[in-house]
């Protein structure tokens, strides 16, 4: 029996905690956690798959940073879990060989814009030239643009420049653009007064952004800080499986490890549901490009 599956919870996120390239002083990722190994993570995708999840996401820290990434998204591909990678582009090499990657294995493809411009997008990231970086991936991976996730991390910061995003967004044309809202969890608290942005603003200007994008045929994914909360195990690339915790919400605690006796089990106790928006990536993969509003405004 597809003991995940049927729980609502289709999807592990495998993140690489480790290290990181870049140095966004908004990310909730603790990178704390020792150095990855192909041997342990083969052997978490494994274990996904055997306990009945149809999906994983690999993120972090950007999972084109190890050399062993290749063979695991291949391995995943081949157990018949739909492949989805997020990454920041600079571990992404521009080559034949990574287009027959993405053509073979990897079904949905996610790179970030925090900017229409460079001067917003590379503030955001901490990072200079970042922003060029990411166009250059994006122009690359045009014949790819039906697997292309664009997300977008909104904030004080940069909410005003979300319709620019809009623009640059729907001149792309991928499948998919995921608004998100900043969230204040873990090592993110330390910037809460930079970037908080309450939920009414968020809500009136990513839903006005995901209007233009969706009218031009990108199906758009608005998400609130605390729409993704125990939607989905989080499993860090040494098996440890982490869920938000509920008191401080501004934490997360460890289930146990996915190779533990009875691990579906506890991640049922702690996690809902996956969200609708996000479900429907997995699910139905081929859904109408229709946008996608969260709360009062859906």
């Amino acid at each position: 029996m597809n003991m995940a599956f049927s729980c609502g919870f289709p999807r592990v996120v495998l993140n690489f905690a480790a290290r990181c390239a870049l140095r966004c002083e908004w990310c909730y990722v603790p990178f704390n956690r020792s150095q990855a190994t192909a041997e342990t993570v083969a052997a978490i995708v494994d274990r996904v798959a055997a306990l009945g999840f149809s999906a994983i996401t690999f993120g972090g820290g950007d999972p084109f940073q190890y050399p062993f990434i290749e063979r695991v998204l291949r391995q995943a591909k081949m157990a018949g879990l739909f492949v989805h990678v997020d990454t920041h582009g600079r571990g992404l090499r521009i080559s034949k060989h990574s287009l027959r990657l993405v053509e073979e294995a990897i079904d949905l493809l996610g790179l970030p814009l925090d900017g229409p411009t460079p001067s917003v997008h590379n503030t955001m990231r901490s990072s200079a030239g970042h922003f060029e970086l990411v166009r250059e991936r994006l122009d690359w991976l045009r014949p790819f643009s039906a697997r292309l996730k664009i997300n977008t991390l909104l904030s004080a910061c940069n909410v005003g420049a979300v319709r620019g995003i809009a623009t640059l967004v729907t001149s792309i044309a991928p499948s998919r653009w995921s608004i998100y809202q900043y969230w204040p969890l873990g090592p993110a608290r330390r910037v809460v007064d930079t970037h908080r942005l309450d939920d009414v603003a968020f809500d009136e200007a990513a839903n006005g952004a995901a209007q233009l994008a969706s009218s031009a045929g990108v199906l758009v994914e608005v998400t609130g800080q605390e729409d993704r909360r125990n939607t989905y195990p989080i499993v860090q690339h040494d098996g440890l499986v982490l869920a938000h915790s509920a008191s401080p919400r501004s934490e997360v605690v460890a289930v146990g490890s996915i190779f533990d006796a009875g691990i579906v089990e506890r991640i049922r106790n702690v996690c809902s549901a996956e969200r609708a928006t996000a479900f429907r990536r997995y699910a139905e993969p081929s859904a109408p490009n229709v946008s996608l509003r969260r709360g009062r405004l859906a």
